[in-house]
């Protein structure tokens, strides 16, 4: 649910540079190349990648989310312990409103059909269940890496984000042969930040000295971490809340890694010739009293609004570093990506298109 943060600052963002520009709805995919997303984010990603108009992706957090997450994790003892006992042979929630909420804005497109269409690359992440191992689906924006083209965006989506616990493992029917059943979990398990992934599929599709910008949106983290005394260190399984918040902490401590990890190769890459810049979103840490309402599984009304208000909240910290664009470099790059968006096509277009 923590993807209704990401797509509302984009959408408050967009609105800004539509009004200065007096056009319509901006088209935010066609602002990037490449457009790479893990788990909530893949969906964004690939909503984005297809053209779908960002209140319509919106509308898929407000409408289906509540449909999904029917099954939320409590946060009390003894309702936890109810919730962890129904869940103990299966996941808390059905990937059944989801798949009928992508098929209803996808069809049938695959992943072939997507770039042709809109040239615009996209990576989603997802791990492997047959061997453990980390799986980028990807267009063929580099022309060589055309393998999954016969794929369908409605399964790698269900793909990218089949939570442990939380939801389904996705099962995809592979389309270069029938008998052969793929099984995949959520790619934060391995990416939940992909901007490693971004920024190596950029390395390969850029010409030899071209610039290279690296936008990276988070999904409005929560206050989470563990300030811990001697007598706190032998956890059960209620602390770690039935493996729930072991996944959280791995997700979260990669998540950084990676971030660092970008930063650093960033530093190495970059030359006079060829300046190399990972650009974050600006994200205001949120208070302790905003935890209860930041679960990735809560679809509540109060949590819907407190997602679209943070989204909105930080699209204005974003505005304010491109309004000061001639002295704050990043800000620059942010406007003048937001400048480059065309404006969103009509539906009736879009069928016609696609």
């Amino acid at each position: 649910m923590r993807g209704l943060y990401t797509a509302t600052l984009l959408q408050r963002l967009a609105l800004r540079f539509s009004e200065q520009k007096r056009s319509a709805d901006l088209d935010i995919g066609k602002g990037f190349d490449l457009i790479v997303g893990t788990s909530t984010g893949g969906i964004l990603a690939a909503g984005l990648a297809f053209g779908l108009p960002v209140t319509r992706i919106i509308n898929l957090y407000r409408d289906v989310g509540p449909k999904i997450f029917v099954n939320p994790q409590p946060q009390r003892k003894i309702p936890f312990l109810i919730w962890a006992a129904k869940s103990f042979l299966k996941p808390a929630n059905s990937a059944l409103p989801l798949r009928n909420a992508l098929e209803t804005l996808f069809g049938a497109t695959t992943v072939k059909d997507l770039y042709e269409t809109r040239r615009i690359g996209l990576c989603l992440t997802a791990v492997k269940l047959l061997d453990e191992k980390f799986r980028v689906f990807k267009t063929a924006h580099i022309p060589a890496k055309n393998l999954d083209d016969p794929y369908r965006l409605v399964d790698l989506c269900l793909a990218t984000s089949a939570a442990p616990i939380f939801l389904p493992l996705a099962g995809i029917r592979s389309p270069l042969d029938s008998q052969v059943f793929e099984t995949y979990a959520d790619g934060g398990l391995a990416a939940n930040n992909p901007v490693l992934i971004a920024l190596i599929e950029a390395l390969h599709m850029s010409q030899p000295g071209q610039s290279i910008h690296l936008l990276s949106i988070g999904t409005c983290s929560a206050p989470e971490g563990m300030l811990l005394d001697e007598k706190s260190l032998t956890r059960g399984l209620w602390h770690w809340k039935a493996g729930a918040k072991a996944l959280t902490l791995s997700m979260n401590a990669q998540a950084s890694c990676a971030d660092f990890a970008a930063q650093f190769l960033v530093k190495c890459l970059s030359t006079e010739a060829r300046k190399i810049q990972v650009i974050r979103f600006p994200e205001e840490r949120r208070s302790e009293a905003h935890l209860k309402f930041l679960q990735m599984d809560l679809a509540s009304p109060e949590a819907l609004h407190a997602f679209a208000t943070f989204g909105a909240d930080d699209a204005i910290a974003a505005y304010r570093l491109c309004q000061d664009e001639t002295k704050n470099e990043h800000g620059k790059i942010i406007a003048d990506t937001f400048r480059s968006m065309p404006e969103q096509i009509t539906p009736n277009q879009t069928e016609l298109i696609l």
